[in-house]
């Protein structure tokens, strides 16, 4: 059996995102399908093939865990995105829409169940997340704790580090360093919400939802913590949980637009210093569990933590691991020569 060839990024590490075209001889056995290089443990291992359908459950699913975690304060988006194992190819296909391989066909056909997901995550579950904060802070807040820390040996492999430097340590500390401060950072009163739109509040709206996308895009950034910092996140929950079509829409518009000039230098990141860049978004990624841990319960109640952290990691490991398999039916190619 022949492995591709490894990618190496500038930093040494192993690189997700092919240094070159895939061979049209290859390409062409199954024109339907698109083979994406799956990276894992430094090296890049066999090549592991989906079927490209015109909507996939699975991302659509991926998708409704980031929206889920976009509307919660301290939890990001972009977190969710790598535990899903979803991140660099979100990068790659809202930075290099019209570019990247496959063209913008491919791009679209990945994207569109992804944002499907995000609109029904932050929709759907706005009162339902609200209300487990309300009432079960602690489990709720454990829960997450469980799903972020579950991610981390999946990021270890995905960082694809031949060695850990001493460039990797620092790079970690700081990731680490900006979300704690973040997490400490005093939260301004909510301003009351704007219900209506209007020039100034259209380009307030736009402009906020622009802000709140780095979070989508950079694991760690908690896009509603921006919202509080700002005093918009009022207007987010009520223009999610109310259905205010006008305010949603410049939400959207606001945030894909983000997304699209972030993504361009993030993707561009993770193909040059993809190590170094996954050395930051682990210490992203864990200061955002530290930042969210509301102490320990009295008594019993202790237990419901312990099991909601459970619960989280364990979901974690699926999401991380399991459900390419499970749900997006992947298989691994092998080439008999």
């Amino acid at each position: 059996m022949r492995r591709p060839a490894t990618n190496r990024s500038a930093d040494g590490s192993a690189s997700p995102f092919p240094t070159r075209p895939i061979p049209r001889s290859r390409a062409s056995r199954n024109p339907d399908s698109r083979l994406l290089p799956y990276h894992s443990g430094g090296a890049m291992m066999d090549t592991v093939q989906f079927e490209k359908k015109p909507f996939s459950v699975g991302n659509a699913l991926k998708g409704l865990f980031i929206g889920m975690a976009n509307i919660i304060p301290g939890v990001s988006g972009g977190t969710i995105a790598v535990i899903t194992g979803i991140y660099d190819e979100m990068v790659d296909a809202f930075g290099n829409f019209f570019k990247s391989e496959g063209g913008w066909r491919r791009n679209l056909f990945f994207l569109t169940p992804v944002i499907i997901g995000v609109l029904l995550g932050n929709v759907a579950l706005a009162r339902l997340i609200g209300y487990l904060l309300e009432t079960a802070p602690g489990p709720t807040n454990f829960g997450f704790i469980g799903l972020i820390l579950g991610s981390t040996p999946y990021l270890v492999k995905r960082a694809g580090m031949r060695e850990l430097k001493v460039r990797h340590a620092l790079l970690f500390a700081a990731g680490l360093a900006v979300v704690l401060w973040m997490g400490l950072a005093s939260r301004p009163e909510a301003s009351p919400p704007i219900t209506e739109v209007d020039l100034a509040t259209g380009a307030l709206v736009f402009g906020a939802a622009f802000v709140g996308s780095v979070a989508m895009i950079i694991p760690g950034v908690s896009g509603s913590f921006l919202l509080l910092l700002i005093g918009m996140y009022s207007t987010l929950q009520n223009a999610f949980s109310t259905l205010n079509i006008p305010i949603v829409i410049l939400f959207v518009v606001g945030t894909l637009t983000g997304v699209v000039i972030v993504s361009k230098g993030i993707a561009a990141l993770l193909r040059n210093y993809h190590g170094s860049t996954y050395a930051v978004v682990i210490g992203l990624v864990i200061g955002s569990a530290i930042a969210l841990f509301p102490g320990f319960a009295a008594g019993a109640m202790i237990l419901v933590d312990i099991g909601a952290f459970a619960v989280g990691a364990a979901l974690s490991l699926f999401l991380g691991t399991g459900m390419k398999e499970k749900i997006l039916g992947a298989r691994v190619a092998e080439s008999a020569q």
